[in-house]
This record gives structure tokens, sequence and C-alpha cells, in this order.
């Protein structure tokens, strides 16, 4: 048979060859000239468990130790193997414990009914293909290989075709990783029924999506389920933006340099209120496109850390909120300061606004408080005195401070002090 493209080859004597051989219980001897034979073994699973748990590793090669390793990953393929028969034995049955057999399981196995519904789904997929269990049992695939080709073959349905493939997969899986197996089964489904195929292309494209997972430490997902054509697109056009010989990636891996592409992509477009084409983005109930953050004025003020709310999001820092702050519009909200309930909102509105960040940067230079030469642009724009909507934009109220100094004490003394 034809290996394909990717194939490896090892050069480990026991995976030559292109047929599977029979499991034969012979045992296995423990020679002075090679103490670790080279795996996978024609044995039981108890030889191939025995003689492992009987080596000393601290005695052994690197060579050696790659090879223990590669004989627990058969040992514990051989296990995949024994298990899914014993799970496709007790589903066989007619047991007292009748339609219950699943939650009897997870309560045997301290897990979840989903797990053990997994595990149920591979024990059928196997039994169903005798293949499957024989290569596991030669420790020639693992479960991971098995549950790719068994979810790979699934659009096949039950027939000849299906049977056919998994046998030539389950052969071709011995010299191919997961990620290219699932390649090189996605191609020969489609060769082998190309109008079920189609259908399925079709009733997934229903499926696409945008979603926001949440992350710890001030993160978060955006997973896009889209059409491959539409995903290697925005990819294709994310990796371009993200450059390679720009002094301005220095420090930075392709990864973030991918991820800051993106997000400056919608950041530009929520900025100007215009998509890329030129067009408005839409409003709702009157309001642009906008993030939304509640904080406290004494946060916003660098008189504390209290962390502040991103609608959408939940909780961030004081230093992310005061960021954001720095550009954006105010508007005042009045809570309970016993239960920090809502009681109302205020009806005018600050925006301190880019022009002014530009003025104060200006004149400023860098950071105001005596000694710290921080640049003004790397700073935070700062009140001098509580904020006072009759004076709103005056650039005398706001002046530019690092948020190492805003974070001590040098704020409230100078207030105290009325400076």
């Amino acid at each position: 048979m034809a290996l394909p493209g990717g194939f490896v080859q090892s050069s480990r004597s026991a995976a030559a060859g292109s047929s599977l051989p029979a499991v034969t219980p012979e045992p296995l001897a423990v020679t002075d000239g090679h103490v670790v034979p080279t795996f996978p073994v024609a044995a039981t699973l108890t030889q191939v468990a025995d003689l492992l748990e009987s080596l000393d590793l601290s005695a052994l090669t690197p060579a050696e130790l790659v090879e223990v390793v590669t004989g627990w990953q058969q040992a514990a393929s051989m296990v995949a193997a024994h298990q899914a028969a014993a799970i496709s034995e007790v589903m066989a049955r007619r047991t007292p414990m009748g339609d219950f057999v699943t939650d009897e399981l997870a309560c045997a196995m301290v897990t979840t009914t989903a797990s053990v519904e997994v595990l149920i789904g591979r024990a059928a997929g196997i039994h169903a293909h005798p293949c499957l269990a024989d290569a596991l049992l030669a420790g020639f695939i693992d479960v991971r290989k098995v549950d790719v080709i068994l979810d790979g073959t699934l659009a096949l349905g039950l027939g000849d075709a299906r049977d056919r493939l998994v046998a030539e997969a389950t052969e071709v899986a011995r010299g191919l990783t997961p990620t290219q197996l699932v390649r090189w089964l996605r191609r020969h489904v489609l060769m082998i029924d190309p109008q079920v195929a189609e259908k399925r292309r079709k009733a997934a494209r229903e499926d696409r999506g945008v979603e926001l997972a949440w992350a710890n430490d001030s993160m978060a997902r955006l997973i896009a389920f889209l059409p491959a054509e539409d995903a290697v697109a925005a990819f294709t056009v994310i990796d371009a933006l993200a450059g390679t010989t720009d002094d301005t990636c220095a420090g930075r891996t392709i990864h973030q340099r991918r991820a800051d592409a993106f997000a400056d992509v919608f950041g530009s477009i929520i900025d100007t209120q215009h998509t890329p084409g030129g067009d408005l983005v839409p409003q709702r109930h009157g309001q642009r496109a906008a993030l939304h953050v509640t904080a406290a004025a004494t946060t916003l003020l660098g008189l504390d850390e209290l962390p502040g709310e991103l609608a959408g999001y939940g909780p961030i820092p004081a230093s992310v909120v005061r960021v954001l702050a720095q550009d954006a519009t105010w508007r005042r909200i009045f809570t309970d300061p016993a239960t920090d309930a809502f009681l109302g909102c205020g009806t005018r509105t600050y925006r301190p606004g880019a022009d002014l960040t530009r003025t104060i940067q200006t004149r400023d230079v860098t950071c105001t408080y005596p000694g710290c030469r921080q640049p003004a642009m790397r700073t935070e724009i700062d009140h001098i005195i509580p904020f006072d909507t009759a004076r709103a934009g005056e650039q005398q109220t706001t002046e530019a401070t690092c948020t190492r100094c805003a974070r001590d004490t040098i704020r409230p003394r100078r207030r105290r002090s009325g400076t």
C-alpha cells in the first residue's frame, strides 16, 4: 500500500512493515546485552507490565528510557482495548441494572455520565471494527487515534465504505500523528462520497457563529466558528498585519503580534465608528458601539485600587480602568455608599478627549511628580482637583502622572496642600 504524504517511517525495527502482525503471547526475555526491547512488542498486557515494572529507571540510558515510555504507551493502549471489550459485554447483556448501566459505571468509576458515554461510544466503535481492537492490543495506535478514526469516518454512516476506510486508516495511523490523520481522513471522506460531504458542509455552515469566552487575569477568548475559507482568509490578513521585520515587533512573539493586530482592527473600528468599507457602525438604542466601564471616582483619581466592571466581561483591575478612562466619555452614577445599590445616573457627560490628552502630554513632557522622568505619553491624565462639570475640558484641572506616582500617597498630600 502506498504511504500518504507525511508518513513517519520509524527507524525503530519493530515499526517496519505495513501489515499488523497477530498478537502472540511470547515471553519477554531480559538479557544482559539489551535490557529494554523495542516497543511495541508481541506480548500480553501482563507480560508488558511485568517487564516495565521490573526495570530500574535510574540504571537505564536515555535511549532505553524512551523505549520504556513507549512501552507504557503500548500498555495503555492494551488497557483501553480490554476496557472497551468489557464495556461492550456489559452493554450487550440483560442485567438487573437495566437502562441504568451508564449510571452504574459512572458511580463505580467516580466520574460523570458524560465521560462514561464517551467510553461507551468508543467501545461500540471498536466492537464494530475489530481491526481497531487488534491495533490497540498490538500497541500500534493509541486511544486518541481510535477516536480520530471513528469521528472522521462517522459521516459515511454504517456500511462497507466506512468499514474499508476504517481498516485503511488503522493501517495508515501507525505512521501519522493525530493531526495528520485528521487531514488524511477528511480527504478520503470527500473522495468516497462528495455529495454527502456537500450536504454536511451546508449543514455545518448553519452553525457558524462568534462567542466571547471569559478567562482569568483580565483576559478573554473570542471564538469564531466559520467556513474554512473565511477563517483562513481572516487568519491570513491577521498574519500579514502582524509583520515580521518592523522594529515594533521586538520583544513580541508571533502569537502576540497576531493578537495585537487582531485587536487593533476592531479597536480602530470602535474608535472611528466606521467599518473598513466606510459604513457607519450601527447604533443600538440610539447609542454607538462602545466599551462600558463602571468604576469608583476614587479609582479614577488614583486614590485606591478598587476593581472596575467591564460590561460583558466583569471585574477588571484599576490600572486597566484608568487606561480606558483616559480617552473616554464619563457619566456620573449615584450609588448607596453602604450597599453600592444603584440610585441614579447623571444626565451630563464629561469627555477628557484625545485633544486634551495631547495638550497635557505636550505641556507636561514628563510625569509632573518631582524627580520622576517618565515620558508624559506613558502616563495617566489625572485631575489636580476633583472634577467639576462647570470646568469640564479645562486643561488647568488635569496633569500627567505616571501610574506609580499616582498610586502612592503623593496625590492626597498635594490635594491637602491646595495645589
